[in-house]
């Protein structure tokens, strides 16, 4: 129970940062599962938005762990402006943020929400966000 209201409560952090000012929203976020806070902002720029991109198109399947909040990791949110046409055999919709999942111990998985905010949890080949996204995440 408990770690179903934490992860209630992490995923309304992610979703309602309205309230920090516009330039914050367009930032990616690194957020620490462990110390409960963000760690790292990073500017979004052209060549992390078409890696967020590939990785979208190279979802392979739903992630089917019952409960997907991990207890150790980072998190990292995505801001997607203009939103991503994300088109497959569980979805067809636009993606305005997408959220990976680095768990200390497993491999990597996202999440996005569609247009009627429905959420979706998915497994990408570790290897194309491996490749695309965690250098450049990192290395700012």
């Amino acid at each position: 129970m408990i770690k179903k209201i934490a992860f209630a409560v992490l995923i309304a952090f992610f979703i309602y940062t309205s309230h920090t000012p516009a330039q914050m929203n367009e930032a990616i976020q690194l957020y620490d599962i462990d110390q409960e806070k963000v760690i790292k902002t990073i500017t979004m720029n052209a060549m992390i938005r078409k890696d967020s991109e590939i990785i979208l198109q190279g979802v392979n399947d739903i992630y089917k762990k019952f409960n997907p909040l991990p207890d150790k990791g980072l998190l990292v949110k995505i801001p997607l402006d203009p939103a991503i046409q994300v088109k497959n055999q569980w979805m067809n919709a636009l993606v305005d943020e997408l959220i990976i999942f680095y768990p200390e111990e497993e491999e990597p998985f996202i999440l996005v929400y569609d247009d009627e905010n429905n959420t979706y949890f998915f497994s990408v080949d570790s290897k194309v966000i491996a490749e695309h996204l965690f250098v450049l995440l990192f290395s700012h």
